[in-house]
């Protein structure tokens, strides 16, 4: 049996009852997590005693809806249209290259202290490998969708059985192959893209696989005005009500973004369970979801996966909206009445949250006797975060990934004293750098257009 005696520490357990310890100790033994509190009772010889004096001890964050897209960077912020370029980009991707870009992915969740993900892509075993490896914890599903993606650039949707066939396939070998991997650490789901790139035939096909072998769900839900136009085309219906009437909508199924629902759409998702995976729009009603008691988890989406950030957008959101409907005063500061979401409520539902809306809050998401040994540590000996009043404010409002110091997954250590342990991270980085260059040097090759837009905006 190995054991971690973690002390000294400022511990925000992120438990139902808002346990927090100024100065609290934890004790992990071999995976699970054994107490937490004031004080412990340790071994007489722990394998590791951490002194964690100046540290902010809480779970590690569940990032609860990513891609592997990390090659749009320095593309998709400085010319990128989601039409035009990010899905048509899709297509350039080779399985193969997931070997390369594989462990790149996993640091960058590791060392910004995501020890769960939620991870939607459409070449799954490549980076199921590379989690094995890198020892996070991870909810797969083979991204199902059969859209001609060239076409939909201009609006045309063509829909392609042979995609569609292939994708499927993917999908449920990655469940045969991978599901209950790596000690538990590797799960999976399954995930129709959304109901304008996959047909109800997808969504019924994939709703009795998880049905039999007793999988949750998740899909993009409401995420474009596109998406709205062709579900109404098609169904006469908004895509939420399209789900319900196909009978994939309930507690079991997450949707992401809702970024385009309506209140009767709302009004589905709360009778029926859902959860909703909120990412970086800032538009959406989060207050409104929450006081409801929606599920709610935050997700990091596409090519820049950094909770820290994540959460100050969704506050700024938040703020934005409360100016616009009778002044943020009132919604977002005022702690003793209708302060929805405070700074705790943000960290709590970028951990416990997501945890609860992926349905794996009995296992991750908290820091409790019994739980998985999902740990981070955050190092407060920084002019930008000490000195402060109130350490979960100062993280949350001016943390980075950099002054998370500690990373333990399932009790082992995948950063420790901020240095990376599982991952040779220069060799990931570069080789992954390398694959991405030549992605998009295919994607100019056969997108003069795109390519035109590059070079007039950088010519050298």
């Amino acid at each position: 049996m190995t054991s971690i005696h973690i002390k000294n520490a400022f511990v925000a357990t992120m438990d139902k009852q808002k346990h927090v310890y100024p100065s609290g100790e934890v004790l992990i033994e071999d995976d699970h997590i054994v107490e937490v509190g004031k004080k412990v009772k340790p071994p007489r010889s722990p394998e590791y005693t951490l002194d964690a004096e100046n540290k902010v001890v809480m779970p590690g964050f569940i990032n609860a809806h990513t891609h592997l897209q990390q090659y749009f960077r320095g593309v998709y912020e400085l010319m990128g249209d989601f039409f035009e370029t990010n899905l048509p980009l899709e297509g350039y991707r080779r399985e193969e290259q997931m070997d390369t870009l594989g462990a790149a992915s996993c640091a960058e969740l590791i060392y910004g202290g995501c020890t769960t993900s939620m991870l939607v892509y459409t070449y799954p075993d490549g980076w199921a490998k590379a989690v094995n490896e890198a020892g996070n914890r991870c909810i797969i599903a083979g991204d199902i969708e059969h859209v001609d993606l060239e076409k939909l650039s201009v609006g045309v949707f063509e829909y392609l059985p042979d995609k569609r066939d292939k994708a499927i396939k993917r999908a449920t070998d990655l469940y045969t192959n991978w599901h209950g991997k790596a000690a538990g650490r590797i799960t999976t789901i399954m995930c129709p893209k959304a109901p304008d790139m996959a047909e109800p035939e997808v969504y019924h096909k994939c709703k009795d696989f998880a049905e039999k072998h007793d999988l949750r769900m998740t899909t993009h839900l409401s995420q474009s005005m596109r998406e709205y136009r062709q579900v109404m085309k098609l169904y006469g219906k908004t895509p939420p009500q399209h789900l319900y009437d196909l009978g994939v909508m309930d507690e079991k199924l997450s949707g992401a973004h809702l970024t385009y629902a309506t209140e009767k759409d709302i009004q589905l998702v709360q009778k029926t369970g859902m959860a909703i995976l909120h990412c970086h729009a800032v538009e959406n009603p989060l207050n409104m979801w929450i006081d409801r008691g929606i599920p709610v988890g935050f997700g990091t989406d596409d090519y820049f996966h950094n909770m820290n950030d994540l959460l100050r957008e969704v506050r700024q959101g938040q703020m934005t909206r409360a100016r616009l409907v009778g002044g943020a005063d009132s919604m977002i500061n005022d702690s003793r009445r209708t302060a929805r979401p405070s700074f705790y409520d943000l960290l709590e539902r970028a951990t416990r949250g997501g945890a609860e809306a992926l349905g794996i809050a009995d296992k991750v998401g908290s820091l409790e006797p019994g739980k998985k040994a999902d740990i981070i540590t955050i190092n407060m000996l920084n002019p930008y975060l000490t000195p402060t009043r109130e350490p979960l404010t100062s993280v949350l409002l001016y943390a980075n990934p950099g002054d998370i110091d500690n990373v333990i997954c399932d009790g082992k250590w995948l950063k420790k004293d901020g240095e990376m342990q599982t991952i040779d991270i220069k060799k990931a980085l570069t080789t992954a750098q390398k694959t991405c260059d030549a992605i998009i040097d295919n994607f100019f090759e056969e997108h003069l257009d795109q390519k035109k837009i590059w070079q007039c905006e950088f010519p050298y």
